[in-house]
């Protein structure tokens, strides 16, 4: 096979902890400390705008506090920066308490003018002034100093390379499918690993944390306003996630393009399909699979943090896609596709306005979605003859 999806895949999956934009900046923070060590004296920070925004007012993994100051005083006071993305993952309550009382100055802003991802840390300490950079991905960490001698440069990492190495403009959608479907099942480790990992995230999130958007989505359901379906069970499992991730609880998500939610989003509707229909732990890993190429394909033209809902234009694609091949490989109760091809309809129909509002300056992808979710829900339609319009009546509750 001409291009290395096994690889592109286990260079864009990395267990996150919290949300990634806090765990990068605490990362730059903890590389910083690490680099000159001392008494901590003063903390400044620099980054790209979209960091800012996405840090400013999210949880800090296993605690209860928020935001972009707490996330760099709790790395610089007990991150373990090898830890990559949960470089939190063995803060105490002592290193919460010492963060909250901490007098010193403290000046963390975003810069406008970065376009892409991009963090500067400068740490003084009783022992100088430790610096750390990060750009273009979440933990790819470019540069490290202590005063004025610097400990490491690379202005571009193998990260860096292998990303700019993919041939996005060669590949195409028919590429991915058939490496879903023919990669030996050894190859996608990474993807299994995937789904073990926000599946039990949320477990966690089921036990009532965060907005338990889930335990809305229930009293719905007991009221006649959702159906019992496949759409119900996905919700339940995504949103669940959703809330453990974003309430900071001590448990990681496996991120995607820098995402932990669009690591969710990209796995969690495809794995609760796979569920409900049947399939086998084999052929709903490769759903995921074909879902983790078409988010990473997407997020490659919006960019990795963009002012436009990432897990709509990214995650989502994705999870359309691994929930259609998951139903071409099976032919059995097609009636129970009408809903979530109807639900794909809706989903293609967002992009096809942000391209009508200019927003969106690549309209094929979307275009080809669109179409793709049209034909699908057509083609079953004219095949399912009286029984599909006798199951669209039922779930619409028409008589």
């Amino acid at each position: 096979m001409k291009f290395d999806f096994t690889g592109l895949l286990k260079n864009e999956m990395k267990p996150a902890l919290g949300v990634t934009e806090v765990g990068a900046i605490a990362l730059a923070a903890a590389r910083a400390y690490a680099a000159v060590g001392g008494k901590l004296q003063e903390i400044r920070m620099v980054m790209n705008g979209g960091m800012y925004k996405n840090a400013f007012s999210c949880a800090i993994p296993g605690t209860e506090e928020l935001g972009c100051n707490m996330a760099a005083a709790l790395g610089a006071l007990g991150g373990d920066w090898t830890l990559g993305l949960e470089v939190l993952k063995n803060i105490t309550a002592a290193h919460v308490a010492e963060a909250k009382t901490l007098q010193i100055p403290m000046d963390i802003k975003a810069d406008e003018t970065k376009e892409g991802i991009y963090i500067l840390a400068e740490i003084r300490t009783s022992e100088g002034v430790g610096v750390c950079r990060i750009e273009d991905f979440h933990a790819n960490i470019v540069f490290v100093a202590k005063n004025d001698t610097v400990l490491f440069r690379a202005e571009q990492t193998k990260a860096a390379e292998q990303q700019h190495a993919f041939d996005f403009e060669a590949v195409t959608v028919a590429d991915m499918v058939d490496y879903a479907k023919t990669v030996p099942i050894a190859e996608l480790s990474c993807v299994k690993e995937m789904i073990a990992m926000n599946c039990a995230l949320s477990a966690e999130g089921e036990k009532g944390v965060g907005l338990q958007i889930w335990k809305t989505l229930a009293a719905f359901r007991n009221r006649g306003a959702v159906g019992d379906d496949m759409i119900y069970a996905a919700q339940r499992l995504t949103c669940s996630a959703m809330d453990a991730r974003l309430a900071g609880l001590p448990f990681p998500a496996m991120s995607i393009v820098g995402s932990g939610s669009h690591g969710i989003l990209c796995s969690m509707p495809v794995v609760s399909y796979g569920r409900f229909a049947g399939k086998t732990e084999e052929e709903i890993i490769r759903g995921v699979a074909l879902s983790c190429l078409i988010t990473i394909f997407s997020k490659h033209y919006t960019g990795r943090l963009s002012a436009l809902c990432g897990c709509v234009l990214g995650g989502g694609s994705g999870a359309a896609a691994g929930i259609v091949l998951l139903m071409i490989i099976n032919s059995r109760n097609w009636q129970s596709y009408l809903m979530f091809q109807l639900f794909g309809i809706v989903c293609s129909l967002i992009p096809l306005l942000l391209i009508a509002l200019h927003i969106v300056t690549h309209p094929g992808l979307s275009e080809l979605a669109f179409g793709i979710s049209v034909f699908l829900f057509l083609g079953t339609l004219i095949i399912g003859d009286r029984r599909a319009r006798l199951e669209l009546k039922r779930r619409f509750h028409v008589r």
